[in-house]
């Protein structure tokens, strides 16, 4: 018994003194607690003090001070945005100086590009349009990039010129306006000279639609109405948009076949958009100095008006001394295709029965058709135009 209490007592002593070391390893492995974080509100006055120093010492100064001062201030808002007494110096710099520096650099980087980078602009103006689309002025300088893009041979962007000249468009017709009109020498020529700049955007991928913008830009009170490029360009949409199309389509279906109310319909229009191409070339040569270009503005009118004139070039000075006189010719407004023959009887018209293009058709008379085994009279094959001075480089600003 005296054994079992000695041993008792032992384990007793054992776990008396085993106590203190458990402790001491516990509190060895626990990481202390931290300390409560410092109120921004309460900390160092003197600290806040030169925060604040530190932004108006710099908000005035050159960019980089500037850019010292904004770094500044962000972090003064940052720290102490919620803190009693302070609500009035943080709007100051929130609305004096940040906000208006954060908006300075969006456009100022914007600016940059279209005059360093142009192949960069309208990626690093997203910001600035995304804050400001109703700046007209923004969309001007994107199709400044865009020209620039096109005379360092880089037509990547003109679908996105095209869009920045067609949402200017949109702007001024609301009513919204700038203080800045480049690249264009006024408000005035503003509208015209986007309707002209999206047409030659537009020509490769989509002449039709560059037709709707260019006769725009002719039909106006502008030097684009008097600009050579205009009808050049009109003349090419003309080719791409309708030409091409029709003389393929006759081809495959009249060539080397007896005629017959569908080829003759194919034929007049043919000659109808012939006619457009032809008054666009003829006010391209006729607001053409002597020289060069003038000559080959003029070949390329010859090749449309001999396909309209049986290969002949009679009254074609005549059409380019008179064309800037007469309004420019529509879709829908080109010379009728000739009277039957028996509507040319000797005498009939006062030209000794001569046949012309511009003779009405009677009512309810369709193009003479020719004698049964002959084939209808097929459009010449509209050749490759000669190369257009203007259309293959950027047009004018």
């Amino acid at each position: 018994m005296k054994n079992v209490l000695r041993l008792l007592a032992f384990a007793a002593l054992v776990t008396v003194f085993a106590l203190p070391s458990y402790a001491q390893d516990a509190t060895a492995t626990q990481t202390p607690a931290p300390p409560p974080a410092a109120d921004p509100c309460t900390a160092d006055a003197d600290a806040k003090a030169a925060l604040y120093k530190k932004f108006t010492d710099n908000f005035k100064g050159t960019p980089d001070k500037q850019k010292l001062a904004y770094e500044a201030g962000k972090e003064y808002i940052s720290k102490y945005s919620n803190c009693p007494g302070d609500a009035s110096q943080v709007a100051y710099i929130q609305n004096k100086f940040v906000a208006p520096y954060e908006k300075a650099t969006l456009e100022f980087n914007c600016n940059k590009a279209v005059n360093d980078t142009p192949a960069t602009a309208f990626q690093a103006c997203q910001p600035w349009v995304a804050a400001n689309p109703e700046n007209v002025k923004t969309y001007l300088w994107l199709v400044t990039a865009g020209l620039k893009n096109v005379t360092a041979k880089n037509e990547s962007t003109n679908a996105e010129a095209a869009n920045a000249a067609r949402r200017a468009l949109a702007l001024l017709e609301q009513g919204k306006t700038t203080d800045v009109w480049q690249p264009y020498a006024s408000q005035a020529e503003a509208a015209p000279g986007l309707n002209y700049h999206v047409g030659f955007f537009m020509l490769k991928n989509s002449p039709a639609e560059a037709v709707t913008y260019l006769l725009k830009a002719a039909q106006s009170n502008s030097s684009y109405a008097k600009e050579p490029t205009t009808y050049d360009y009109l003349a090419a949409a003309y080719i791409n948009s309708e030409l091409k199309t029709l003389v393929n389509d006759y081809k495959a279906k009249c060539e080397g076949k007896d005629a017959s109310p569908e080829c003759d319909a194919l034929l007049n229009k043919v000659n109808a958009v012939t006619h457009r191409i032809v008054d666009s070339y003829a006010r391209a040569v006729a607001l053409t100095p002597a020289g060069p270009v003038k000559d080959t503005r003029k070949a390329n009118l010859v090749t449309f008006y001999k396909q309209l004139h049986d290969g002949k070039e009679d009254g074609l000075n005549e059409l380019l001394a008179n064309v800037l006189s007469k309004p420019v010719m529509l879709p829908g407004q080109e010379p009728p295709p000739p009277a039957p023959a028996s509507s040319t009887a000797d005498g009939a018209n006062g030209a000794g029965g001569a046949t012309t293009t511009t003779t009405t058709p009677a009512s309810g008379t369709t193009t003479a058709k020719p004698a049964a085994g002959t084939t209808t009279a097929k459009p010449a094959v509209t050749p490759t135009p000669a190369p257009k001075p203007a259309a293959t480089k950027p047009p004018r600003l």
